[in-house]
């Protein structure tokens, strides 16, 4: 099975909106910029153990640049889309270059584990889903590429469920304990603080 892993990622002056009161503007491109990087060092390795390539969807040159420079595939996002439209774009993308299967993970996990992306990997399903703590998609995986509508946003976890089911297929949960947790406002960016101490130091 052809795996492609993605990380669709915006220009970091405008990542991390929710933030906007808690940081300044140029910590707050900062921790975006540091999330990408360290989210790209950490899927290097799960993508060689298994097999997988790894991509970078975007429309900004500077993070083109940084994927280019960790040895990342890339795909142009079509200027002013959404979330769903770059995982779209990635979709189409993968299903023309032969991939039997496209995963998507987001750039602001707080700290994942290697071995839930790889247990992740391992499923079968046709669509599988990590859920985040608050209901959206932490981790997803389609085979094949284009099996569903990609329908990011608010309990976007259950939409891609229902996406699933309304193509007949039936969707898996899989909530995978270091996968739930991203940083999307003030009591994220806390809690991840405090696992990862390191991320003080790059907004104070």
């Amino acid at each position: 099975m052809k795996t492609l892993i993605t990380v669709p990622m915006k220009d970091p002056t405008a990542s991390k909106m929710r933030l906007s009161g808690t940081l300044t503007n140029t910590a707050r491109a900062g921790l975006a910029r540091f999330l990408f990087q360290r989210t790209l060092v950490f899927l290097k390795p799960v993508a060689v153990q298994s097999g997988a390539d790894l991509a970078v969807v975007t429309e900004s040159a500077e993070v083109a640049s940084i994927a280019r420079a960790h040895g990342c595939v890339m795909i142009d996002e079509p200027k002013g889309t959404d979330l769903s439209g770059a995982v779209s774009q990635a979709g189409r993308y993968a299903a023309a270059q032969g991939y039997n299967r496209l995963c998507i993970i987001p750039a602001d996990l707080a700290a994942p584990w290697q071995g839930d992306l790889i247990r992740f990997l391992h499923s079968r399903a046709a669509v599988t889903i990590c859920p985040s703590v608050d209901l959206g998609t932490n981790a997803l995986l389609v085979s094949p590429p284009d099996a569903i509508i990609f329908r990011y946003g608010i309990s976007s976890a259950q939409r891609h469920g229902e996406a699933a089911k309304s193509r007949g297929l039936t969707p898996v949960f899989m909530p995978l304990k270091s996968l739930v947790f991203d940083i999307d406002n003030a009591a994220c960016l806390s809690r991840a603080m405090k696992e990862v101490p390191i991320l003080a130091e790059v907004y104070v």
